[in-house]
């Protein structure tokens, strides 16, 4: 027997923190505040989890007469000498060679309300021919954007990456509602380069190093 929409929606809201949310209360809530925008075929809403697509555009490693990555000093200009992005559009494909490592998009916009979190997974079936993406990733709720995808090939032969093709999962927690929406310095749409250059914590190792 299933539950109204009231039912449903009050079901939500008395789950504990960390529940994996189901799919009826999934689709209450997308309906209501969750954004997985487009859902393409209904079957990407699971028990627990949305599946989620690759975008058209990726970074992808280039040669470089860059020696080191040095993470406090790795400013845009260094970032982008040995990174580029590229866009592959819709009924092509990117070619990722065995070892190798490339940033992808989701397709998906993804909005989370204040009191639902989500982690990236692989889908198992990919994972079996030897592509990883991101494992455990968190999004916390209250995100916004496309989320960047770590891709990696673990294998021995050359996996193709065709935009649209579902190689992951959001699964989707209950989490203690936030008080205020989080503030972003910009909503992604596309892959994103690092920015651990602008970590506090280098300033407080430099500290440490020159007292020491």
């Amino acid at each position: 027997m299933e539950m109204s929409a009231s039912e449903s929606g009050s079901a939500a809201e008395s789950l504990p923190n960390g529940a994996v949310l189901s799919k009826q209360i999934l689709w209450e809530r997308i309906k209501k505040d969750l954004v997985v925008s487009p859902i393409l075929e209904k079957s990407q809403v699971g028990d627990g989890s949305v599946d989620i697509s690759l975008g058209t555009r990726f970074i992808r490693s280039r040669r470089s007469k860059t020696t080191e990555i040095d993470f406090p000093t790795l400013d845009k200009e260094t970032n982008r000498s040995f990174q580029e992005s590229v866009v592959v559009p819709f009924g092509e494909h990117y070619i990722l060679h065995p070892r190798s490592f490339v940033l992808g998009c989701t397709f998906e916009f993804i909005a989370l309300p204040l009191d639902i979190c989500a982690l990236v997974i692989s889908r198992s079936s990919y994972g079996r021919a030897g592509l990883l993406i991101a494992t455990a990733m968190f999004v916390h709720p209250g995100w916004r954007g496309c989320l960047t995808l770590e891709l990696e090939n673990l294998g021995e032969i050359p996996i193709k990456l065709q935009p649209l093709s579902t190689v992951g999962q959001l699964v989707f927690l209950s989490a203690a509602k936030l008080s205020e929406q989080p503030k972003a310095k910009i909503i992604p749409v596309s892959p994103m380069f690092t920015t651990l250059n602008e970590d506090p914590r280098w300033k407080k190792i430099d500290a440490l190093k020159q007292n020491g």
